[in-house]
């Protein structure tokens, strides 16, 4: 097995089922992971109102001085009913304003926050109800290093993901030309998409005139991994989308059982694509149309929705 000292997975429901509330959790973890409380307050007629998990850490210089912290959880439209995060030390002073996790999207996530440890004693995730809306955490200590990005274009991300996932695109207000390509926002919100057979997304856009060649792209949460999304364009169905996968030691994947098969979901954010050919395109309004590859796809969530046109680049911006 491979030894990962400065990373920890901590699996709450299954600290959850084999403990006691209020009890703490004492299990292979770091050394600078100290243990795992789990606390429940009760209404007075005994029901959990509120859980939180409580990570609390030693002390090692050097060690651990900025953690990334990545919680997996169920995602809700009630904003009150989202777990938060805080940071405090032993007296009782809180280091870090509140976070609270979630999009709203109503699907099972997972956030991710960079924290600085200087003083830090413990890490609290609190939520309302009895802790199962929360699936677990991640915990690694991470280190500055130095790289080199080219002057023209967009900055590296603040933080690499260790799975090697790809970092989340900011859309952009405006549309961008450079050497010949047209890059341009069409929907730069998130978009849900239910459970309903083959649900799916629609889009209209307007071109001057067709490129030579197009491609989508898209980010996508909660999807069937071995079941990308698939593209309709100008009512021609133009097949799957190109998904771009982390390494499978991702927490995110997570198996569900049905008859003869296991499927697995990404709880998480993953990158969509999709090239084709420009001549499908056509001057005027164009409608593109994102559908669930499988009728038992469930509900997903799709934002950052992009296209990108590439013309000739002797001819002038479209």
């Amino acid at each position: 097995m491979q030894p990962t000292p400065f990373t920890a997975w901590l699996d709450f429901q299954s600290f959850l089922s084999a403990k006691s509330n209020s009890e703490t959790v004492r299990r292979a973890l770091p050394i600078w992971l100290e243990s795992v409380q789990i606390h429940a307050q009760k209404s007075d007629d005994g029901r959990v109102e509120k859980t939180t998990f409580r990570l609390r850490f030693r002390r090692i210089a050097g060690l651990n001085n900025e953690l990334l912290l990545r919680v997996f959880f169920d995602d809700t439209t009630n904003a009150a009913q989202r777990p938060q995060i805080s940071v405090w030390n032993e007296i009782g002073t809180r280091l870090l304003a509140p976070h609270a996790l979630g999009a709203g999207v109503g699907l099972t996530m997972s956030d991710t926050l960079m924290i600085p440890m200087a003083g830090v004693d413990y890490i609290d995730i609190e939520t309302p109800g009895d802790g199962s809306n929360i699936r677990g955490a991640l915990l690694s200590s991470v280190q500055k290093t130095e790289t080199h990005s080219a002057v023209d274009f967009s900055a590296p991300p603040q933080i690499v993901d260790p799975f090697d996932n790809a970092p989340a695109t900011t859309p952009a207000a405006d549309d961008a030309f450079l050497f010949g390509r047209v890059k341009a926002t069409l929907d730069a919100g998130t978009i849900f998409l239910g459970k309903e057979n083959h649900a799916s997304g629609v889009w209209d856009f307007e071109l001057a005139k067709p490129p030579l060649v197009a491609m989508v792209t898209f980010e996508i949460s909660n999807t069937v991994v071995t079941a990308p999304p698939q593209i309709v364009l100008n009512n021609q169905a133009l097949g799957a989308t190109s998904m771009t996968l982390p390494d499978l030691a991702d927490p995110a994947f997570a198996g569900s059982i049905h008859p003869g098969d296991v499927s697995f979901r990404y709880n998480g954010w993953l990158k969509c694509q999709k090239a084709f050919s420009g001549s499908l395109l056509r001057a005027g309004l164009n409608h593109l149309q994102i559908t669930n590859s499988r009728s038992d796809a469930g509900a997903v969530a799709i934002r950052a929705l992009e296209v990108q046109l590439k013309y000739s680049t002797s001819a002038s911006t479209p």
